[in-house]
């Protein structure tokens, strides 16, 4: 008899949703419509205040989703805060008045709780929260269920490993392609293209004057400048949905990517090529930052004109992808301003037979007990990691004779990590 872990998951996990400062019977259609476009019904708590949830073990894992009404209580965001520990399942949404704060209209802000949204846009972005988190929902299961099966069958670990690796680096570029998708989503919803609908109506109406209509009317004079800042503002959507785009045609391209390195991987043949360092790190940089994540953080770049090297260029890529974004958080873990990352490559010592690439953040920090254990498998500081990413990390720069360290002062003073890599080609080694 298959054990729980091993059984198979329903088509979809019903969400646990808490709605703080919510009377239901008051709730708005919007909300309930949105609610029931799930696929499976899910279970809401209602609750008056953030202090009234009861709640059994850390409340950030206690639910799915917390929707947070921060106009009826303002404080109630840095209460929840305070009480959803780092590495939170749950993802959190904060509606914020417009009214209260101008700042906020037609905004999306994320900070470490999570996200809030002006009360406008709450319909839309609380549908693809709910959607984001089954689907994160379901593949946490799927990922739980598929590693019980694994634990059954040890003679398959070696697969395991490869498979955990492939989720793991395709959950990176997910993320980037799921913050694309609800950009052009919402840039499209709020296009103004309607409004060259209503000029025109407007124009048809008065084509038999038109000239007089255009000259001397004082709605007419107004359509003339109006569709040239139409026109200026509609070009700038079309940029904006095109780079974005183009970025999950990119993004999607690299999972491609992913997936056939590591069955290649398998196969114990190696995929090298001769890349230039300086644009993969450039590269990872756009995959790893969304528009607003470096604001208050300032990147210093120092690159120098190095030879290319031998490397799997995807496979490099999930690397710089890993730990940048890892920086990322740890800053954002660390209540300073000013926050600084820096880039740098160069040559590696005098003899120029090998180029270093550092990457440097003033995050977190580690703790001189972590250090050593960094690269172990399995090894994470995170509550949701799973001591993936560096371990197989530092096995793809050793294979193709390279190394990667990690240096860090102690707690709340930053890291670096420095990756060395041989100028001559030398044949990856299964």
């Amino acid at each position: 008899m298959l054990s729980p872990a091993c059984q198979s998951p329903p088509d979809r996990w019903p969400l646990h949703v808490l709605m703080v400062a919510f009377h239901e019977p008051e709730v708005s259609p919007s909300y309930r419509s949105v609610f029931a476009s799930l696929e499976s019904t899910p279970l809401i708590e209602w609750a008056t205040t953030i202090q009234s949830v009861p709640v059994q073990g850390a409340l950030g894992d206690q639910y799915d989703v917390m929707v947070i009404d921060c106009r009826k209580d303002q404080t109630a965001w840095g209460q929840v805060g305070q009480m959803v520990q780092e590495g939170k399942k749950a993802v959190i949404l904060g509606i914020m008045n417009v009214s209260a704060n101008e700042n906020v209209r037609g905004m999306i802000t994320e900070d470490a709780i999570g996200y809030r949204v002006d009360e406008t846009m709450v319909p839309i972005v609380l549908k693809w929260v709910l959607h984001h988190a089954q689907e994160r929902k379901q593949f946490l299961v799927e990922h739980e269920r598929i590693q019980g099966q694994l634990s059954e069958a040890a003679y398959k670990i070696e697969m395991a490993d490869v498979a955990s690796t492939v989720l793991h680096n395709v959950g990176n570029v997910l993320t980037s392609v799921t913050v694309a998708a609800n950009v052009v989503e919402s840039v499209v919803e709020q296009s103004s293209v309607t409004l060259v609908n209503r000029m025109a109506e407007l124009i048809n109406t008065h084509h038999e004057d038109l000239g007089t209509y255009l000259t001397q009317d004082p709605k007419g004079k107004r359509i003339p400048p109006s569709l040239e800042k139409l026109g200026v503002h509609l070009l700038k959507e079309q940029q904006e949905v095109l780079n974005e785009m183009k970025g999950l045609v990119r993004n999607i391209r690299h999972m491609k990517q992913i997936i056939a390195s590591h069955q290649t991987m398998a196969k114990s043949v190696g995929m090298a090529e001769q890349v230039a360092l300086v644009d993969v790190l450039s590269h990872a940089m756009g995959l790893s930052f969304q528009p607003g994540d470096a604001e208050g953080m300032t990147i210093h770049r120092d690159f120098h004109e190095v030879p290319t090297v031998l490397v799997d260029q995807h496979q490099l890529l999930q690397i710089l992808v890993n730990i940048l974004r890892n920086a990322k958080q740890a800053m954002r873990q660390q209540p300073l301003v000013g926050q600084e990352l820096r880039l740098s490559v160069n040559y590696h010592g005098h003899d120029k037979t090998s180029v270093v690439m550092t990457i440097q953040d003033s995050g977190i920090g580690i703790a001189p007990e972590h250090l050593s254990k960094m690269f172990t498998r399995g090894f994470t500081t995170k509550k949701d990691g799973n001591g993936i990413g560096l371990h197989s990390s530092i096995i793809a720069i050793q294979k193709i004779g390279g190394s990667m360290h990690v240096h860090s002062d102690g707690v709340g003073r930053g890291a670096m990590f420095t990756l060395i890599f041989p100028v001559q080609q030398v044949a990856v080694v299964s």
